[in-house]
């Protein structure tokens, strides 16, 4: 199982910080198919922060085990807590942002299947990392390096990704506004991390798909 990165947001003393939680162990899956016909497990993609710890909870909260059933197409279609905080209405709003997460599907000869997860998790600190985007997200690698080039020739972001991206995101010529990186795996915000303002990254393998980042000034919308 590779490691998956889950946020607890808390305020204290006017700033955010994060808790991230890493999974110690894959506990086990199961699926609507037996486990041995899948050729490739799920992995966590991108994901929402879960909602402050109750008073109490926070220092005393090492570690969470999840139990979520990963959809053909990524989506978490059922989820469970199975050590849960004793907070009801916090188990209720994690349970919700976990949902909203999005992984790349099990895979047996090519094609998804559903399949549960169990993944346990450990607590800690890291603080957020916010930054402007936009994005092309490609279907294939060929179809990633041939926008690229059309990037390096000198055509325009907003256009490329209006035609050739997969995501909602195309509709807003790719921008997603600001967001926080830390929503992504390691190698993911590493790439993120090392880009200057106005420069657009290399293919990056995210999931099943191969998106093209390019990080925005802070001060405009898009250019």
């Amino acid at each position: 199982m590779d490691e998956v990165f889950v946020f607890i947001r808390r305020c204290k003393m006017k700033t955010l910080v994060f808790f991230i939680i890493i999974p110690l162990i894959a506990l086990g899956c199961a699926s609507t198919q037996p486990v041995d016909t899948a050729d490739r497990l799920p992995h966590l993609v991108e994901q929402e922060p879960f909602p402050p710890l109750p008073d109490g909870l926070a220092q005393n909260r090492l570690s969470f085990d999840l139990r979520l059933q990963v959809a053909e197409d990524g989506s978490v279609a059922k989820g469970e807590i199975l050590n849960p905080s004793g907070d009801p209405a916090w188990d209720s709003l994690a349970l919700t942002k976990i949902k909203s997460w999005v992984f790349s599907p099990a895979l047996h000869n090519g094609k998804p299947l559903t399949m549960w997860i169990n993944i346990a998790a450990r607590v800690k600190y890291e603080e957020p990392v916010l930054m402007r985007l936009a994005e092309i997200v490609c279907p294939s690698s060929e179809i990633a390096d041939s926008v690229r080039g059309l990037l390096s020739a000198g055509k325009d972001f907003a256009l490329l990704a209006s035609s050739f991206s997969v995501s909602q995101s195309k509709d807003q010529g790719g921008n997603l506004g600001q967001i926080d990186i830390c929503r992504y795996r390691d190698e993911v915000r590493k790439v993120l991390g090392d880009l200057s303002e106005n420069e657009v990254s290399q293919p990056v393998e995210v999931g099943q798909k191969y998106v093209i980042f390019k990080r925005l000034a802070d001060d405009v919308k898009f250019q």
